[in-house]
């Protein structure tokens, strides 16, 4: 950017990396795992680091989109060159302040923003259960809701609340509660929302008004980010019903960047069914303070939306929110005028009443829809609710667009043949806290142009999935599908079939939607994909399915060669054997004299509150285990500061790992790149000894014992005793292994470790062939692809 010469190479956590790049730290995550490319970390200690000049040098290739970037970034701005800029104002700062030893300070940058998740963490975890006592948790979250609004409204009252402990009374303990209450039903009741947490905050059962006095310390300095987080506590927590579930932030972003194409006109924005405000807290995050804006939201439900007015008020944009009706075609007709430019709503889809059932003599402009199925309703409220040239995006159930019912067809052909369908994005199940639906998002736009064709993506594999907990789109798999879009509605470069992140579209004419009976669904559309491919780019791919499968049939070669020039004999006549068979300089060791055996830590250490699909480090749980080895897929992960409290149950290479409770399976052996990962609860780790530098037995010989058919018969055997198998440490200690002089144990792990590679390298050449004739077919069966 300005021609320095960043040639020191400091080592860098992600969070670091996250901050000098302006993206959050998932991102940088989702780089390091989707990109081979992408720099090796360096171990230190507990924690990976990333060269800064490498990261650099990988991202000065990395654009960022328009849509991210800054107002004083230009077209072509790399995320590199952001760094670059961020390091130089950091450098600034510490010239300034003058460190002695001029060395980079990272708290400079990311002090604050550690700080604030340290708080959050510890209000919703220790101080939750002193504090709320036999009250719910929503209403806890209730309480730190107006903690953290009051003071980010500059509310004078915030700052006269105590902040040292003295020893209180039970009744000053309530009269604190209830002045926080009062405080922001006071501060909503004068920004026209209807009241309502005082309710809730004095409910609260805290042990001591010591316990309140920390809450309100912890909740200084929380910001607007925080503020989020806890309202999608409150949604997950509060027991919503299914049309109530709060919209996920990434499906916000998602419909948000789809739906703008110049964000200069947009000005009036609107949700006829607001929830949480999370659409329109959505758009005033990005034009806010950017263009003169004014949004708009409705909702019949007072609770949730009152936490709207709260998420609002934090911005510095002119909100209205009134009460709305279940249904606001019934009460009030469709809309006078079109006002919004934009609109972005997840309405009660499923509702019952009399959102389902409209009244007579409504004149719909596109039809009426069947009783029980107000979706199709709510989309022409919202179309007579845009201004000429707007725009909206709609979460919608996936049998609006595929549904068989003749009025509902009917529908849907008025609506293409209008042109104000653009684009239908299908998106993956259980996005939604606590549902299991799968829905879409529709865009439409109202326009005196009518588009011929529309836009299918199919999105429904992305998203990654914890154990527990709904799914979510990562930021990688939202700017993918918002560039798909957006590269479709400019026309350059949009190219059919498989897009980035491993989502489809096809820009299907309307010939073929009226073919398809009006089908909205993309499935209907984007399986024949690979039909419309070119023949080029059918025989690259055919090309790199088979460049793998040679690649993978030399590799099998190789290892049948070592494999074959193996050779075995039986033990010679002259040896003697002891009374048990064994040669006499073999014996048999109980297991706990040759191993460490470790539990995994208890379930409050490692819970699933902890784990996620992001993270700093794997947790192997018994699921993981699968024929001798760790499967990586589908893994859990925990932040680095959860796994410094559990250094006891880090992992090494040449560790094993075997279930403790639950069904066993062959133990697995710890790999070179399993190093330093957590094992969970229900594991139990072995640790091979040594004396005099030497081991008492070699990992892979005794991994290779302890996964024979008749050492598992054993474990399955002694882990029968309670109604869930257990295996406990004492007893898997009893076991006894047969053990033979080192120098023979090698030479039995490199023997069975070469038919263990044999065994892999056909796998793989097997998964390679398989992979190369579903390419080859799906091609040659659509005749773009001629066999010779």
């Amino acid at each position: 950017m300005d021609g320095r010469d960043f040639s020191d190479d400091r080592l860098l956590s992600r969070a670091e990396l996250a901050a000098l790049a302006g993206v959050m730290r998932p991102a940088v995550t989702n780089w390091q795992r989707r990109y081979e490319d992408y720099p090796e970390p360096v171990r230190a200690g507990e924690s990976e680091l990333f060269s800064l000049r490498a990261v650099l040098g990988w991202l000065d290739s990395r654009r960022i989109p328009s849509r991210a970037r800054a107002s004083d970034e230009p077209p072509g701005f790399t995320y590199a060159d952001r760094m670059r800029r961020n390091i130089d104002a950091s450098d600034r700062v510490r010239r300034s302040a003058a460190l002695p030893n001029g060395e980079a300070s990272s708290d400079a940058l990311l002090g604050d923003e550690e700080q604030r998740a340290r708080q959050l963490a510890r209000l919703l975890g220790p101080m939750a259960d002193v504090v709320r006592g036999g009250a719910s948790m929503t209403d806890y979250v209730a309480l730190l809701l107006s903690l953290v609004f009051l003071r980010m409204t500059g509310d004078p009252r915030s700052t006269s609340l105590p902040r040292t402990t003295r020893v209180r009374s039970k009744a000053a303990t309530a009269a604190l509660l209830q002045e926080i209450g009062e405080a922001a039903d006071e501060a909503l009741r004068l920004r026209g929302v209807a009241p309502g947490m005082q309710t809730a905050i004095v409910k609260l059962e805290p042990r001591e008004y010591g316990d309140i006095v920390e809450v309100i310390r912890l909740t200084d300095g929380l910001g607007i980010e925080e503020f989020r987080q806890l309202v999608d506590e409150f949604g997950t927590r509060a027991g919503l019903p299914s049309g109530e579930f709060f919209t996920p932030r990434p499906v916000v972003r998602l419909m948000r960047d789809a739906a703008m194409d110049d964000e200069s006109t947009v000005h009036q924005v609107y949700d006829p069914y607001v929830r949480a405000g999370e659409m329109l807290d959505g758009v005033a995050e990005r034009l806010g303070g950017v263009v003169p804006l004014t949004l708009h939201g409705e909702s019949p439900q007072r609770g949730t939306l009152m936490l709207a007015g709260m998420n609002l008020s934090l911005h510095t944009v002119p909100v209205e929110l009134g009460a709305g009706t279940p249904a606001p075609w019934n009460e009030r007709g469709w809309p006078k005028g079109h006002e919004a430019d934009l609109i972005l709503t997840n309405p009660p889809f499923n509702a019952r009443g009399a959102v389902s059932r409209p009244r007579e003599g409504i004149d719909w402009p596109y039809g009426a829809p069947p009783p029980g199925s107000p979706a199709l309703a709510w989309l022409q409220h919202v179309l007579v609710s845009l201004k000429d040239e707007g725009r909206a995006a709609v979460v919608m159930p996936v049998s609006a667009g595929a549904s068989t019912d003749v009025r509902e067809r009917e529908i849907r052909g008025r609506l293409v043949e209008d042109g104000v369908v653009e684009c239908i994005v299908a998106l993956p199940p259980q996005l939604f806290s606590g549902a299991q639906v799968s829905v879409s998002l529709w865009f439409l736009r109202r326009s005196t142009s009518v588009c011929e064709e529309i836009l299918f993506v199919d999105a429904r594999d992305l998203g990654d999935k914890a154990a527990r907990g709904p799914r979510v789109l990562s930021d990688e798999h939202v700017e993918a599908v918002t560039d798909t879009v957006q590269t479709w509605r400019r026309s350059t470069g949009f190219r059919l079939g498989r897009q980035g992140a491993g989502h489809l579209a096809v820009a299907a004419p309307l010939d073929a939607v009226r073919a398809a009976g009006y089908s909205l669904s993309p499935a209907d559309y984007v399986d024949r994909w690979m039909s419309t491919a070119s023949p080029a780019d059918a025989a690259t791919e055919a090309s790199t399915t088979r460049r793998t499968l040679d690649a993978a049939r030399h590799r099998t070669k190789a290892v049948d060669e070592v494999a074959d020039a193996l050779s075995y004999g039986p033990l010679p006549s002259s040896v003697p054997l002891s009374y048990d068979g064994l040669p006499r300089n073999w014996c048999r060791v109980p297991l706990g004299e040759l191993v460490d055996i470790t539990a995994g830590p208890s379930y409050s250490r490692l819970s699933a509150d902890v784990r996620s699909p992001t993270g700093d480090l794997c947790v192997v749980m018994p699921k993981h285990l699968r024929e001798g080895r760790i499967d990586d897929r589908a893994m859990e992960k925990v932040a680095a500061d959860v796994a410094r409290a559990l250094t006891k149950f880090r992992l090494s290479p040449g560790d094993i790992l075997c279930v403790r409770s639950g069904a066993q399976t062959s133990p697995a052996l710890v790999e070179e790149a399993q190093d330093g990962w957590l094992f969970s609860t229900n594991l139990l780790r072995l640790r091979t000894r040594e004396t005099a530098g030497e081991p008492l037995v070699l990992p892979r010989y005794l991994h290779a014992y302890l996964c024979l058919p008749e050492t598992v018969h054993w474990l399955k055997e002694y882990a029968r005793g309670t109604a869930v198998p257990s295996l406990s440490a004492a007893t898997l200690a009893l076991l006894p292994v047969p053990l033979p002089p080192v120098a023979h144990q090698r030479r039995v792990s490199a023997t069975l470790g070469a038919l263990d590679a044999q065994i892999a390298a056909h796998r793989s050449l097997v998964g390679a062939a398989t992979r190369h004739r579903s390419t080859l077919a799906a091609h040659l069966l659509t005749g773009v692809l001629v066999p010779e």
